[in-house]
Order: structure tokens, then sequence, then C-alpha cells
């Protein structure tokens, strides 16, 4: 991988990936701020005279949560998503553009969100940027050089190439922040900007690590769901 890719890689991550908490937006009034962002935790607690773990009743109600089909033509590709969360979409200047799914009173902790980034048409395929691992090391680990100018610290728990797409599992913390759990899928779009040049469409889940056991089957029907055309 050249060191171009490495840097447009690890842009691409810095810019979507990291919205941890989505300081990046808001959904009151549109506005996009600069930087970093991470999840301050919301940790469940509590637990009934009946023993019920609320964890577990947490999950079933994340489960529970209806969905409901996003499909987008010009990047060949679908996924589920909750249709009761608040959605809101932002086009930067860079031509880069954000569709965000926010939990309601997760104080936009939790989310979903659809990033697409233009990219040059020599990129031709996904395996362009590297094969899975290689991506994986270039934008998400530590090793990162963006990644590391800013403190990050990220542990990759899996990589996996799967529906012509690239699909990570993983936490990362930024200093004095509490952990937050990314499941992520990257995928390219060929001919989707409708000229010269391709997408690539990054699609992600985050909620604060504390959460994510409650999260967690919600994430798997949600990224299960993904088909790329």
């Amino acid at each position: 991988m050249t060191q171009f890719l490495r840097n447009y890689l690890a842009l691409a991550l810095v810019a979507i990936a990291s919205l941890t908490a989505v300081r990046g937006f808001s959904v009151s009034n549109g506005e996009t701020r600069r930087g970093f962002a991470s999840s301050v935790a919301g940790i469940v607690t509590g637990s009934s005279a009946l023993l019920i773990d609320p964890s577990r009743v947490f999950a079933e109600d994340a489960a529970a949560t209806p969905l409901a089909r996003y499909e987008n033509s010009n990047c060949k590709f679908s996924i589920d998503l909750p249709s009761e969360w608040t959605m809101t979409e932002q086009s930067l200047p860079d031509r880069r553009k954000i569709i965000l799914y926010i939990k309601p009173d997760s104080n936009q902790k939790t989310l979903f969100f659809i990033a697409f980034t233009p990219t040059r048409d020599d990129f031709t395929s996904l395996g362009s940027f590297g094969s899975v691992d290689e991506v994986g090391q270039a934008t998400i680990l530590p090793k990162a050089e963006l990644a590391a100018k800013q403190g990050i610290e990220s542990e990759m728990l899996s990589a996996v190439s799967k529906k012509q797409a690239y699909f990570f599992d993983y936490v990362q913390s930024v200093p004095s922040q509490p952990k937050t759990h990314f499941r992520t899928i990257f995928s390219l779009a060929t001919g989707a900007t409708g000229g010269a040049g391709n997408v690539l469409v990054t699609i992600t889940a985050q909620t604060p690590e504390s959460d994510y056991a409650a999260m967690e089957p919600l994430f798997n029907k949600v990224l299960d769901s993904y088909k790329n055309a």
C-alpha cells in the first residue's frame, strides 16, 4: 500500500469513523465542527429484586427496534436501518456526504452513519486500497499516523472481507474519554459519481463500550442486512 493510499484512508477514517458522539454534527442546528469527538459512556446500572439482568432486557429491546430498508441506487447497496431513530443528512465542503441515524435518548452517543467519500477513478476496486488487514492497519490501528497524532488508541477485534466489502469490529478511545465500540463496513461504489471517479462508502455503527452488550443484537441485525449489488 502506497503512502498516498495510507494517508487517503486515514483521512477518510478520521473524518468518518471518529465522529464519536457526533460532536462534528448537530441535529438541532445542522452545523459542522472540526476535530475528533468521543462518546461519554452511558453506563447501564441497577438491578431489580427479581435479579433481572438489565443488559439482557435492553438487548431484547434493541433487537426489537423497527427497521426500514435504505437503498442507494447510485452506490448500489442497501441496508436495514432503525426507522424510528432521528435521521439527518450533512453535505460537507469537500464533497463528502454523511447520513446519520441517531438513537433517541442516547445523547447522540449511539448511532449509525453512512459516509460517502469521492475517490479517484483509478481506484477501481476495494482491493485498490489494499487487503482488509492492510486497510485496518492503515486506518484503524494505532500505527495509522494521523490517528496516532491525535492520541487515539484502537483495538481491532475482527477484520473480515465478505459481501464485496470489508467489515471491521473495533474499540477506540481518545485521551480522557471512555472507549467507544465501532462496527464499520468499507465498500467502493464504482461509477457512483455519474462521471469520472468512484465513491468510498463507509457504514458505521457506534455506541459507548459500556452500552455495547445491549446494542449488539441490533448492530448484528443491521450489518447482516447489508447487500452490495
